[in-house]
């Protein structure tokens, strides 16, 4: 069983007066509860969804006793959550994995991480929770440029970039080291960012042995975090603004002899799997057709990602020069191993810290969880027993969706949805 990150909590409150504040604010676009339309309008067994919105919960609840459905309490809408009065007098309110829409020029806008040129030169999503730019090819800019609550973190390449090949939400360089590809992808709260690294004459390139970027973040300090992770801490307030996980790099092998190598990392020894055969693969425009906005610009079916390929890895990551840098260090013996199967993929993500959060725990990869599925849209979930699967693996799916808004309410019901994206048996 896949499934994805199209998730939600739907919560039926009783009306007891005012509702908490809703705090303002992940897939290819905006995840909705299993039984809601696109714009997250009730359409359970079937009913219409809501025709009408109330600015206040006492104007909402008035006009869903009027009309008989469902009516958005507007004035307690935020980027991953919504509420609705109910015709029976009741409040139903919804969390999202991950924001869902954002404000534009002071208006709620759908989230939209489809990249279109900027005039600055630079390619940006129509609508994204963070200001997000990447570079339109050249040199004199920075590569990325992500902004959030008053702070602009950089990093720039250290060289000319070239120009972006467009899909959706993903920004494609070709050959920006001899025989690398990088991608950037952009995501409603932050970006990924993927090289691929496409033979063994590339991957001995000196510069992508230890891959210096420029790194500008003014007003924060870029620190690395005990997993080998990254985290920009604003100087002032002393809050997270931007993090990233512990980036991984992975190698296209499939197939092995069934006898693992045990690495070191951070966390202790990670096993490393030898894989017969590859899993049926959805691509994911196709896993994520249910879901409403572009899809996320995911490789092809047939690339392995972190969580198939049968050699995974921890990349280096050192911020140098006085915070004025940040280095990122493949593991030499998978980027130019004897036994490397290429292209190989290294994969680094910054995000915008929110408080759900997604990750895929592995039995037989126990020191490397999958953290927000590595920038994939959906992930393995529990035994696999297929000759594909071999060794054979226990996956499970961890998902934080955050509750504590619902203090002091009394629930009536409560429901988790989350989308199946692929099964084995169906």
């Amino acid at each position: 069983m896949v499934l994805g990150v199209g998730a939600a909590l739907t919560a039926g409150l009783l009306h007891l007066g005012a509702a908490p504040a809703v705090a303002a604010g992940r897939d290819a676009g905006p995840a909705k509860a299993a039984g809601t339309d696109a714009t997250g309008g009730s359409a359970r067994d079937g009913a219409p969804g809501p025709t009408a919105s109330g600015a206040s919960e006492e104007e909402a609840l008035a006009a869903a006793r009027r009309s008989g459905r469902s009516v958005e309490v507007t004035s307690l809408r935020g980027e991953s959550s919504d509420v609705y009065a109910t015709p029976d007098g009741h409040l139903e309110a919804r969390e999202y994995l991950r924001p869902v829409r954002t404000r534009v020029d002071g208006v709620w806008k759908p989230v939209d991480t489809a990249l279109v040129e900027a005039g600055d030169g630079m390619v940006a999503p129509r609508a994204a929770t963070v200001g997000l730019e990447f570079s339109g090819g050249g040199t004199g800019g920075p590569l990325v440029r992500l902004e959030r609550a008053g702070r602009t973190l950089e990093l720039s390449w250290p060289g000319a970039v070239p120009a972006p090949k467009l899909d959706g939400d993903m920004a494609t360089y070709p050959d920006i080291l001899p025989g690398v590809d990088l991608r950037l992808g952009a995501r409603p709260d932050g970006f990924t960012q993927l090289l691929v690294v496409k033979s063994a004459e590339a991957a001995r390139s000196k510069e992508l042995a230890a891959l210096r970027l420029t790194l500008d973040a003014g007003g924060m300090t870029v620190q690395e975090t005990a997993n080998g992770g990254l985290r920009a801490v604003d100087k002032g307030a002393g809050g997270v603004v931007f993090e990233a996980p512990t980036p991984v790099m992975w190698d296209s092998s499939t197939r092995g002899d069934n006898t693992p190598s045990t690495p070191t990392t951070a966390s202790g020894p990670a096993r490393v799997a030898s894989v017969t055969g590859t899993r049926p693969r959805t691509s994911a425009a196709a896993a994520t057709s249910a879901a409403p906005g572009p899809t996320a610009g995911a490789p092809a079916s047939d690339e392995p990602t972190a969580g198939e390929s049968g050699r995974l890895e921890r990349v280096g990551v050192d911020v140098a020069d006085g915070g004025d840098a940040l280095v990122l260090t493949p593991d030499k013996d998978l980027l130019t191993g004897s036994g490397t199967v290429y292209p190989v993929y290294i994969d680094p993500q910054w995000y915008s810290p929110k408080a759900t959060a997604w990750t895929m725990a592995s039995r037989y990869w126990a020191g490397s969880p999958q953290w927000k599925f590595n920038g994939d849209p959906d992930a393995g979930l529990g035994y696999c027993g297929w000759d594909y699967c071999a060794p054979y693996d226990v996956k499970r799916l961890f998902y934080q969706i955050p509750t504590t808004k619902f203090a002091g309410r009394t629930i009536l019901s409560a429901e988790f949805v989350v989308r199946e994206t692929h099964a084995a048996s169906c």
